[in-house]
């Protein structure tokens, strides 16, 4: 068993090594952000951005402003006024919140493989990335010194490189074998793989996209706690990451015992009340379902 554990890790070194060096030098293509995702983010970073002109980009994309509309009108936008054109939604959402959108939408896009092989591993990975990253914001929220926006986008994107990585794994299995396995469930060591190797495959992704170098830093310190930065977004992500897992919002093996003790850990470091952190775990279902219809 130890021989075997020792072996993966190897494994997965090597695998990690190779396709970022594959990265590096362009052999990797990774995805790329859908053109109007990227074209309205590109136009919310300039000073003079008119939302007349975003809501007009987007109405080209039928897929994308029915999701707009659709997150207009759920239970997390209630209390706003009636929804009835693009222009409106973007005006009511707010660049913040239009920004968070366009990036969701583009992670849900590369989270809708047409591969049968990581098809449903791709959509639970969907509802997970959704849920660490309403619990993250929530959850930095209740920390009062962290920036919920900046803590939701790093909980939505710090499983972005899993996806990639196991399209990488059965390529290399087609090439090798001349098959893919026709399901997702493989074997433990390309488990382990995925698990442990992605954070720095989705770091590059979010790099290639031109995200604000802060997001590919979280990506990478949300694996584990910073006991020198109590309040680190990192701590908030990691925590929400495992709540979200013990919730069974999830793929992949768990241990329940190593997960309550994180959970302990990440509710001292960030001087949580166990009331608070359970409350908004219970209105999780909720808001997932405002964001998703």
């Amino acid at each position: 068993m130890q021989g075997e554990a020792t072996l993966t890790r190897d494994m997965a070194a090597r695998v990690e090594a190779s396709v970022l060096e594959a990265i590096e030098n362009n052999r990797l293509e990774l995805p790329t952000m859908p053109l109007v995702a990227a074209r309205a983010l590109a136009m919310l970073g300039r000073d003079d951005f008119s939302f007349q002109e975003i809501a007009n980009l987007i109405e080209t994309d039928p897929i994308v402003a029915a999701r707009l509309l659709r997150l207009a009108r759920s239970a997390a936008f209630a209390g706003l006024s009636r929804f009835d054109s693009i222009l409106t939604c973007v005006t009511r959402l707010g660049s913040e919140e239009l920004r968070l959108f366009l990036v969701e939408t583009a992670v849900h896009h590369i989270l809708e493989s047409r591969d049968p092989c990581i098809a449903q591993m791709c959509r639970d990975l969907w509802r997970h990335s959704l849920a660490v990253a309403i619990l993250s914001r929530d959850l930095a929220t209740a920390v009062h010194a962290l920036h919920p926006d900046g803590a939701y986008l790093g909980g939505l994107l710090h499983d972005l490189g899993r996806p990639v990585l196991a399209s990488t794994l059965l390529d290399a299995e087609q090439r090798l074998l001349g098959t893919r396995t026709q399901r997702w469930i493989m074997p433990s060591a390309w488990l382990a793989i995925i698990s442990g190797k992605h954070r720095s495959i989705g770091a590059a992704i979010a790099r290639k996209w031109g995200l604000p170098e802060s997001v590919p830093r979280l990506i990478h310190d949300s694996a584990a706690y910073d006991t020198g930065d109590r309040f680190a977004t990192g701590n908030v992500i990691m925590l929400a990451d495992t709540l979200t897992k013990r919730e069974g919002i999830y793929v992949g093996p768990l241990n329940v015992e190593e997960m309550e003790g994180l959970i302990a850990q990440g509710k001292q470091l960030l001087a949580l009340d166990d009331a608070v952190v359970e409350k908004l775990v219970n209105d999780l279902p909720n808001k997932i379902a405002s964001r998703t219809g």
